[in-house]
């Protein structure tokens, strides 16, 4: 299932993140989501969630906060992926 079909505004919102901060890893966008929606019911989450793409592809889920618009903002010992943000939730 694509964001698309569950009507899902698609915006250029590119964010960068460390994969190793992922909270769920899918190549299904609607698992990926399935999976942060179980883990925000499962944990005490006072931050907001994203699912994101990155150019591989795959989805993964993070913590909103843990990304940044620029890619030197969390350092050069850490690799930063490109990511595409497709839902908030």
């Amino acid at each position: 299932m694509k964001p698309e079909s569950e009507g899902i505004f698609m915006s250029e919102e590119i964010v960068f993140f460390n994969p190793g901060d992922a909270v769920a890893n899918d190549f299904d966008f609607a698992a990926a989501r399935r999976s942060a929606q179980i883990y925000k019911a499962e944990h005490v989450v006072d931050e907001g969630l994203v699912v994101a793409k990155d150019k591989d592809g795959k989805y993964s889920v993070f913590y909103e906060a843990a990304g940044t618009p620029d890619s030197k903002a969390k350092g050069d010992y850490k690799a930063v992926g490109k990511y595409t943000i497709l839902a908030h939730l």
